[in-house]
């Protein structure tokens, strides 16, 4: 009765800690680390993109650190909204792993999204980091592209066509669209969003 019981427990405790690896999934290889002052601080702060290579979609998760004053790292956001997975349906989606870069106390994520060359930029503020700004090129595939400014924080939105290789503007549109709240960098989802330019 004791080996059976001892046999019991030991498959409930297999089953329990396997079932604990699939929640928190196998985001074991980097992709990208990058180091930076985010929260205004003056101490150096990091981002960090994994895939989970053994999920077939291979999903990526982005994770930013706070570096704190004792020299250890706390877990401020994680997520894996963000970036699309590189095989969302089984198929390759096509679009590349975003970079990013910390700059002047923000977060960029530098991405090519289907023919948009696109840079988000992030502000931690309230306890959050906001979408601040979009910024996009397209090409059309002839002979145009249309450069995108996007500011969230005045709703301004200038887009700018030019002929391929000229400085010289065809078209100039300036509109003013609000939203409101800005979106988080834990919700948002570049390849879902009805922001993308």
């Amino acid at each position: 009765m004791k080996k059976i019981f001892l046999l019991i427990f030991a498959l409930v405790q297999i089953s329990i800690y396997l079932h604990a690896q699939k929640l928190k999934g196998n985001f074991t290889y980097p992709v990208r680390t990058e180091k930076g002052d985010l929260n205004s601080d003056g101490l150096t702060d990091k981002i960090i993109v994994t895939m989970d290579t053994i999920n077939k979609t291979q999903p990526l998760r982005l994770q930013i650190f706070f570096l704190k004053p004792n020299g250890k790292y706390l877990l401020n956001v994680s997520t894996e909204k963000l970036i699309e997975p590189q095989y969302p349906n089984g198929k390759y989606c096509g679009n590349q792993i975003p970079n990013f870069d910390i700059k002047d106390n923000c977060l960029y994520m530098i991405s090519e999204v289907k023919e948009n060359h696109l840079i988000h930029k992030f502000k931690f503020n309230n306890g959050n980091f906001e979408l601040q700004n979009i910024s996009s090129v397209a090409w059309d595939g002839k002979n145009l592209t249309t450069e995108t400014e996007f500011n969230l924080l005045t709703g301004k939105r200038i887009e700018i066509t030019k002929a391929l290789g000229s400085e010289k503007i065809l078209k100039k549109t300036i509109k003013k669209n609000i939203v409101k709240p800005l979106q988080k960098i834990n919700t948002f989802s570049v390849f879902n969003s009805k922001l993308n330019l």
